[in-house]
């Protein structure tokens, strides 16, 4: 007979002597791009109780050429402008039950498999959230549970509104509200925490027009002076849209080109080897998310082309709280015969210049 503390040990030892190589398994979103950034190389590390950061918005004005003897004009422009997000606290966990260990007492590997096979699909299920939760917005302006996603941040037109420009300021929550406060600092107030966004009909001359327009006015470089304010790691800029516009544009291309070479461009739009796709050569990459996209307050249809510069979109984790493996832990009396390891941590977005982290095009929206 085995002790809980023997079989407690039993569960915790198999995960030194996963097998490589083992699993095949159904993944049900072709790129899980919201959960690829989570990596060693992207994220920032950060304790604390909030996640915060400041933005200057503005200059003070108090340049300017000057003439002998002229009298000093002195001011005090803005303060910088305190931005804050809370932690969002996530967990996943897988479990066996002790007669599942005790009948494989004669099979370890069998049982190493099918430990394998339970942390698998908890790690699944953790992927479909972060990606679930990368391309949705909070619940609500005062939700604190659920992270902060790209439409937070790279938010599209007011509804009715065909103007682009520097003008996403609107965030749409999951629950149909609205509202213009983007981690504390409100986009109707200061026009500098807005982000370039432009409205489109279909894939044809207009919308390459539109997108050549939002490349050259929505990146921004400090000047000489300042960069040493500014320092900033190179990050990769792409380009996020649904399945069947990304292969809208495929055919527009056919249409002005029958035979794509390898690296054939038009307007700085590239067919690779004839599979994919490079638009000023940035990726362009389906996601499932964007599939269909609807707006959530009006139900209109937006199809949006997402443009995402990493260099100021970070994901940020809690420093000693980030993927914590814990257990196995008895489920005491409500579940006597089980036994469950976890994984913890805490993480949101960090966006430090919404007007400089991208841009989007998507169709109109209409009240």
């Amino acid at each position: 007979m085995y002790t809980y503390d023997q079989l407690g040990g039993l569960a915790a030892f198999v995960h030194t002597k996963y097998p490589r190589n083992k699993l095949t398994v159904t993944w049900d979103d072709h790129n899980y791009e919201g959960a690829r950034i989570f990596n060693e190389e992207s994220i920032k590390m950060q304790g604390g109780t909030t996640i915060t950061g400041s933005a200057v918005l503005s200059p003070t004005g108090n340049a300017r050429y000057v003439g002998y003897y002229e009298v000093d004009e002195l001011s005090q422009g803005e303060t910088a402008h305190a931005f804050t997000m809370p932690w969002a606290r996530v967990t996943t966990n897988w479990s066996w039950d002790e007669f599942e260990i005790l009948q494989s007492k004669s099979n370890p590997e069998g049982f190493i498999n099918l430990a394998q096979e339970k942390e698998m699909q908890a790690m699944w299920d953790l992927a479909n959230l972060f990606e679930t939760a990368f391309w949705n917005p909070p619940t609500s302006n005062s939700d604190d549970k659920f992270p902060r996603g790209l439409p937070y941040f790279v938010r599209m037109l007011d509804a009715d509104s065909t103007t682009g420009g520097f003008e996403g300021k609107t965030i749409r929550f999951r629950d149909g509200t609205t509202g213009t406060e983007c981690m504390g600092i409100d986009a109707d107030t200061h026009s500098t925490w807005r982000n370039w966004a432009d409205v489109y009909t279909a894939v044809d001359n207009e919308f390459v027009a539109k997108m050549r327009k939002a490349f050259n006015r929505a990146k921004f470089r400090a000047p000489l002076g300042a960069k040493q304010f500014e320092v900033r790691k190179a990050a990769k800029r792409r380009i996020y849209t649904g399945f069947t516009a990304k292969e809208t544009m495929f055919e527009y291309l056919d249409a002005k080109d029958d035979v794509h070479t390898t690296k054939d461009a038009f307007g700085r739009m590239v067919v690779t080897d004839g599979t994919d796709m490079l638009i000023n050569g940035h990726d362009v990459v389906s996601i499932d998310a964007l599939e269909g996209a609807t707006d959530i307050a009006t139900g209109s249809t937006t199809d949006p082309w997402y443009v995402v510069d990493f260099a100021h979109f970070t994901p940020v984790c809690y420093s000693g709280y980030w993927m914590e493996l814990r257990g196995p832990v008895h489920g005491g009396t409500k579940q006597h015969t089980v036994w469950t390891m976890y994984k913890d941590g805490a993480h949101n977005i960090w966006c430090d210049s919404p007007r400089s982290a991208g841009f989007v095009i998507h169709k109109a929206i209409t009240s």
